[in-house]
């Protein structure tokens, strides 16, 4: 498998250095950052509601999951800062690509958008989940958590994929890049509300799917967007847990059939189900395929 230019360009700027720092710095990013950011959001949340205590953060619904989704803008700039300090990296290196950069990002937003809609669709049709309009719709809420996904996918995919990968695939060939970051990725969702064994599984190949598509494409913002669209369509358009998370104010909402839970995942959401995994191994061998085509895979 050939190097795409950005892996190029992180073998030249990554000099001496080894891969497996990338995945020390990012443990610590994904651990200590969201730990830290809410002390900066706290005074924030709690001039709305006062009785909040600072606790609450990390115990109670809906502050846990959308503090957690706003700590990644903190994520993002801290390792900003950490790559272009400590590793004198090129934005060019993770694959941030200036040419038709908003042309990209809307064709992985409609990419992750239409994905998801697949999955949903086949679940729709297995009968294994209901939807119906909302009633907690809030379009202030619903706004400001499109704008924490958007940062929340691109940040997932800078440090999995930019990061990881690129420096993987740099040192150790692209394989080994793919694999350790996917599986890195994998780990990442262990300790997600409603984990189970298929979920973690469909995380991996998942992580594989964003591999091979950001190795296709050599565009992160095609790539992050993807991810953002993905989550947001599954979570605060659908109303279904996205990896084990909740959200309150959706635009539709969908119950999962408990009979069903193999097919459309259960608590977990349709991440943890059957027809994902399916969807997932054949999305895989469609970009393997097109990496062929442009001649990536000999």
């Amino acid at each position: 498998m050939k190097l795409t230019q950005s892996m190029e360009i992180t073998k030249k700027e990554l000099g001496e250095k080894s891969p497996w720092s990338t995945l020390g710095i990012s443990l610590v990013l994904f651990l200590f950052v969201p730990i830290m950011a809410p002390l900066i959001l706290f005074p924030i949340v709690s001039s709305f509601d006062p009785s909040l205590t600072f606790m609450d953060l990390f115990e109670k619904e809906p502050f846990r999951t959308n503090v957690n989704l706003f700590s990644f803008p903190f994520v993002l700039l801290v390792f900003l800062l950490i790559h272009k300090i400590k590793y004198k990296k090129s934005f060019e290196s993770l694959g941030f690509v200036a040419k038709d950069k908003w042309k990209k990002y809307g064709t992985g937003l409609l990419l992750g958008f239409g994905g998801l809609l697949v999955v949903y669709g086949i679940n729709f049709l297995f009968g294994s989940v209901t939807v119906h309009t909302s009633a907690n719709f809030n379009l202030l809420a619903f706004l400001l958590i499109l704008v924490g996904f958007l940062i929340q996918g691109m940040t997932e995919e800078v440090l999995m994929r930019s990061f990881i990968m690129n420096a993987f695939s740099s040192k150790k060939g692209v394989v080994w890049g793919i694999l350790v970051n996917s599986l890195f990725f994998s780990v990442f969702h262990l300790m997600n509300p409603g984990v189970t064994v298929l979920s973690i599984v469909n995380i991996f190949i998942f992580g594989l799917i964003f591999s091979l598509l950001f190795y296709w494409s050599d565009n992160i913002w095609l790539t992050g967007a993807a991810h953002s669209a993905w989550n947001f369509t599954m979570g605060p358009i659908m109303g279904i847990q996205v990896s084990g998370q909740t959200f309150q104010s959706t635009l539709f909402e969908t119950a999962s059939i408990s009979s069903k839970h193999l097919i459309n995942g259960g608590a977990f959401g349709l991440e943890g189900g059957l027809v994902t995994t399916v969807c997932g191994i054949v999305l895989c061998l469609v970009l393997w395929k097109l990496c062929q085509k442009k001649g990536l895979i000999d």
